[in-house]
């Protein structure tokens, strides 16, 4: 069936729309407050992204996109010295569900291009942006390794992320849609 029909078993489930965007936001607020391990968080946090897309819709996905890292840089996963960040990470997260969103197929193969595609334009992206800015404004050893920061660990969690939300969403679709 259709992402209609799922969403409307998944929001039987949990109530109602308007509770599954409050569970997202709950979760995408409260993970980077409480889990301090950006290698756990991350991937979470990129699928939590995805999902709210696929079941929520772009512009509420997009909303939520916003909360992340402010939170992580509130509690302190984030170090101080990336507080000018901040913003690029909220455009970088806004840019990969807006990649997912153009490229998402009903090939679940191509939905996983899509997700690779849309990790590595937020990982350039943070990238060039942390190379830019944080040259300008700090040492030359700092500034590398917020860049470091900017690169592979983001094409990572971006990618795990993304894949864990593909296989979570396909293994609903299959246990309350395919009946």
């Amino acid at each position: 069936m259709n992402k209609t029909a799922l969403l409307q078993t998944i929001s039987t489930i949990v109530g109602s729309k308007l509770q599954l965007a409050v569970l997202f936001s709950f979760l995408i607020f409260f993970i980077p407050a409480f889990v301090h391990q950006q290698f756990l968080t991350g991937p979470i946090i990129n699928a939590l992204l995805i999902l709210s897309f696929i079941y929520l819709g772009k512009s509420k996905a997009l909303f939520l996109a916003l909360i992340p890292s402010t939170v992580a840089l509130s509690r302190g996963l984030l170090p101080l010295a990336l507080a000018p960040m901040v913003p690029f990470i909220m455009i970088s997260n806004c840019l990969y569900i807006i990649i997912f969103a153009k490229l998402q197929a009903k090939s679940q193969t191509k939905n996983f291009l899509a997700i690779l595609l849309a990790a590595l334009a937020k990982t350039t992206f943070l990238f060039v942006i942390s190379k830019l800015l944080m040259e300008k404004i700090l040492v030359a050893t700092l500034a590398s390794k917020i860049a470091m920061m900017m690169s592979w660990p983001q094409l990572w969690t971006a990618v795990v992320g993304g894949i864990m939300a593909l296989l979570i969403s396909q293994a609903l679709q299959k246990k309350y849609v395919s009946r």
